[in-house]
């Protein structure tokens, strides 16, 4: 069967959709496309602003209704995209099972037995006339887990299936960063958030450079870490946590980042930004159990050529690997995820690690949202 996965990240930079055909019997897969549509100015501005804590509004504006029509054109963006990808491939909406849709994360607070990730699955259905399936981590927060990361089973599926079993790491370098960690054959996997990767350093790179993100890392590479702010930094209390452990823009946000920066005026701002870079490795490094030998790396981080050399020289002799060796592009991971996620809902089952999230059992993920057919 052909399903979809539709994602939009930590980065709220925009949405990546991707097809799979996975074989009922043998649960084999195929990685057959994928598409990226980049946010409009205006909706990623009103997607950060309901991800400030607290929101910014303007006087007489209006909370909700901003809320609400944030989540119809998020949600009419997926469908666009969804869309795009069906006329590439040249495929017809019957000829899909179903989408997984993630939505964007609003607020992430396990410990708080919530997160929400923003989407209207009803009019998404509608929209690309094929059933919807979303909400795809609240059951896990239910069950007592962390409800992210939410890839890690479909990383173990994705390189089972290549054959690869054992001291093997599949690095996410997103918004922020996260790991899965095969330990060997029917031993269940291990990972979890690492820290802020792009998130902070895009922040940056915007805000002092009026650019969308540091290209390649050339601005982090102009300048040198600082230690003490790099310290300052690392006293986060989320670093000091062992997995299973999860965040977001809730913990990591820019009031924080900015009484952080505050303390060191005298920095320069690529020192800032070469700090930056140099928390994000920092994170990794300290997540990485010893007896990994390879890691295959994906997300947009895996395009910073100087972030990468950073991994490779600080994480020695780890093999740090491009995820198309294993038939995926580093941007389709985490949609083609969320495409394995629906599918295992459908076929009613599980889709969450428990020995990644915490949960107190496995469990189907997600909400089924049917089209109007009614398939």
């Amino acid at each position: 069967m052909i399903v979809l996965g539709a994602m939009s990240g930590t980065s709220t930079d925009g949405v990546d959709v991707a097809a799979i055909q996975i074989d009922p019997t043998s649960e084999e897969m195929r990685f057959l496309g994928a598409v990226s549509t980049v946010f409009t100015p205006d909706l990623r501005s009103n997607l950060l602003l309901l991800q400030q804590i607290p929101p910014q509004f303007g006087a007489n504006s209006d909370p909700l209704g901003i809320f609400l029509q944030a989540r119809r054109d998020l949600t009419l963006v997926y469908a666009d995209s969804v869309n795009e990808l069906l006329v590439t491939l040249g495929l017809d909406t019957k000829d899909v099972r179903v989408l997984g849709a993630h939505g964007q994360t609003l607020r992430h607070r396990p410990d708080l037995g919530y997160t929400y990730q923003m989407l209207d699955g009803a009019l998404l259905a509608s929209a690309c006339q094929i059933d919807v399936v979303s909400d795809l981590r609240s059951k896990d927060v239910a069950l007592g887990g962390q409800g992210a990361p939410l890839v890690p089973a479909f990383h173990q599926a994705w390189l089972n299936g290549k054959g690869i079993h054992e001291r093997t790491a599949v690095l996410n370098l997103g918004g922020f960063s996260n790991l899965t960690v095969l330990h060997g054959a029917g031993v269940p996997v291990i990972g979890g958030d690492c820290g802020p990767a792009n998130c902070l350093m895009d922040l940056w790179a915007q805000r002092v450079f009026s650019l969308p993100m540091d290209e390649d890392g050339e601005i982090a590479s102009s300048g040198n870490p600082d230690q003490g702010l790099l310290n300052k930094l690392w006293a986060h209390p989320f670093f000091a946590q062992a997995w299973p452990k999860s965040t977001g823009r809730d913990e990591f946000n820019e009031q924080w980042f900015d009484s952080c920066v505050a303390s060191f005026g005298i920095l320069s701002p690529e020192d800032v930004m070469a700090t930056l870079l140099a928390l994000t490795v920092k994170a990794v490094e300290s997540s990485l159990p010893a007896h990994v030998k390879q890691v295959y790396v994906c997300g947009g981080g895996a395009k910073n050529s100087a972030l990468m050399a950073q991994l490779k020289s600080t994480c020695s002799p780890v093999d740090f690997l491009p995820i198309e060796n294993l038939g995926l592009p580093t941007q389709a991971v985490e949609a083609a995820a969320f495409a394995w996620l629906a599918a295992q809902n459908i076929s009613g089952k599980t889709g969450n690690c428990p020995s990644v999230t915490g949960a107190r059992q496995g469990g189907v993920l997600g909400a089924l949202y049917l089209c109007d057919s009614g398939r």
